[in-house]
């Protein structure tokens, strides 16, 4: 009888400990969902800060076969490096999280508070070169 219920509760301590440990693998998931969105936003903005600097290179006119070319890419770098950040702060990947929840509420409002100073940089960068935008838009 002993033995009986020695692995009874040995095996119930077994399922809770599988239990604790997809749970616990589960949050990592998430957290780990958060650092690669943060890792995307990272590279979308330096993708839009070299884009500014083609832009500003190119609108230097120092070299007249391609400067046109330099602010249409630039201007192209900006405006993906942009859309990347909205795609990671408010897409059907953020949404997806927030509704099945069980992620770290800090951790979630700094990626929030991140993206919203990394758009806020972006911004910056549109208004210095805003004239090079507007004849991009032209075309």
């Amino acid at each position: 009888m002993k033995t009986l219920t020695v692995t009874v509760i040995s095996a119930i301590a077994l399922l809770f400990s599988f239990a604790a440990q997809a749970g616990q693998a589960e949050k990592e998931k998430t957290m780990h969902e958060m650092h690669a969105m943060m890792r995307m936003m990272d590279n979308a903005l330096c993708q839009a800060l070299e884009g500014a600097n083609l832009m500003m290179f190119g609108q230097m006119s120092g070299a007249d076969k391609i400067d046109r070319d330099m602010i249409e890419r630039g201007t192209t770098m900006v405006n993906d490096g942009k859309a990347v950040i909205l795609k990671m702060l408010a897409g059907s990947e953020m949404k997806a999280m927030h509704k099945e929840g069980g992620y770290n509420d800090k951790v979630m409002h700094d990626l929030h508070a991140l993206g919203d100073r990394m758009l806020h940089v972006i911004e910056e960068v549109e208004k210095l070169h805003g004239e090079a935008f507007k004849e991009m838009g032209k075309k």
